[in-house]
């Protein structure tokens, strides 16, 4: 039996409204705790955040498949956000993972129009949360009584816009406000407050972590999604630089059908070359997202045409749970 979303009835549809009126630039539907992203409890005393790295799956999720489920389960490559330092052996486990996770649904995404026979808004929102029962709970969350149950640090968000760069400024302005006020005034030995804001309290910075399929890297490095070449190049050092939104790109390596091993070294090298800077200072990497299954034909379109085909091979492609989703709603069928 599928688990039940925790929201009461109408509360996505309400918060959907809520961002489609532009009455908010992103909502929260789903945390999987009151303090997230920050930890539930203070489960590793002995790290101090400076700063939260959140990875961020951003999707139409329409629906989601088990490539997603591989991507949102992926780790930072050997040299970290936390880090900086590539091949980093004094790196802790705790370092190697992300301290928070985001399943972020795109209600405005600048390629893909809703289209009549997609899931609806709150379906896909319903699906996200059947995917992140599947998403184990990142090293730093886990407690450190091993009889404890482990729940990934993680939330369901929307937001309506179309571009990584919008998105990324939404969602710091966004989260720092919710960090800031997760930390209530403390009190002097006199008793006066002081403020989230003051020097004498460290209240850590999101660090935001795309983590992208390929075609969507392509996207994001296109041209034709700016106003030109050049505002592509002001926008993305903008994006990438520690003193803009300073964010991180991990793109899945999937492996391509048929395609010989030299053939895909030479795609991916002509899709970075637009972004040789940026991976040069490591803000875009490759990642291996470890599951066979998943290849360049695990997409949430494939599944959405096998099954207006009828054909029973589109279960390999989501979690049981999506299946069993798709099947009692009626979803997808032409």
């Amino acid at each position: 039996m599928n688990p039940k979303p925790l929201w009461p009835p109408g509360h996505a549809l309400k918060l959907l409204q809520k961002v489609q009126r532009h009455e908010s630039a992103v909502e929260l539907v789903h945390t999987s705790h009151e303090r997230w992203p920050c930890p539930r409890l203070p489960i590793h005393p002995q790290r101090k955040l400076d700063t939260i790295d959140i990875s961020v799956l951003d999707s139409s999720f329409n629906p989601p498949t088990c490539a997603h489920l591989a991507l949102a389960n992926s780790r930072p490559p050997r040299y970290t956000v936390k880090s900086g330092i590539a091949g980093s052996a004094l790196a802790s486990a705790a370092e190697l993972d992300y301290d928070a996770k985001l399943l972020l649904l795109s209600v405005r995404n600048a390629d893909k129009a809703l289209k009549s026979g997609d899931a609806t808004y709150e379906q896909r929102l319903e699906m996200m949360y059947l995917l992140s029962k599947d998403m184990p709970a990142s090293v730093s969350q886990r407690p450190e009584d091993k009889s404890e149950s482990a729940h990934a640090n993680f939330a369901i968000a929307i937001v309506d816009e179309p571009t990584f760069v919008g998105k990324a400024a939404i969602l710091r302005q966004f989260l720092h406000t919710r960090i800031s006020g997760l930390y209530p005034p403390a009190t002097t030995l006199d008793g006066m407050a002081i403020s989230p804001t003051s020097d004498e309290i460290s209240i850590p910075v999101p660090r935001l972590v795309f983590l992208l399929g390929f075609d969507t890297l392509v996207r994001l490095l296109s041209p034709r999604y700016y106003a030109s070449e050049a505002a592509m190049m002001d926008a993305l050092r903008l994006f990438f630089s520690p003193a803009g939104d300073d964010c991180y790109v991990m793109c899945a390596r999937r492996k391509l059908a048929e395609v010989e091993h030299t053939v895909q070294e030479e795609v991916e090298a002509q899709t970075l070359s637009a972004a040789k800077e940026f991976v040069e200072s490591k803000r875009v990497a490759l990642i291996s997202i470890g599951a066979d299954s998943v290849d360049e034909q695990t997409s949430s379109s494939q599944v959405r045409t096998k099954v207006a085909l009828q054909d029973e091979t589109w279960r390999r492609l989501v979690t049981p749970s999506i299946a069993n989703y798709i099947i009692q709603n009626s979803l997808y069928i032409s």
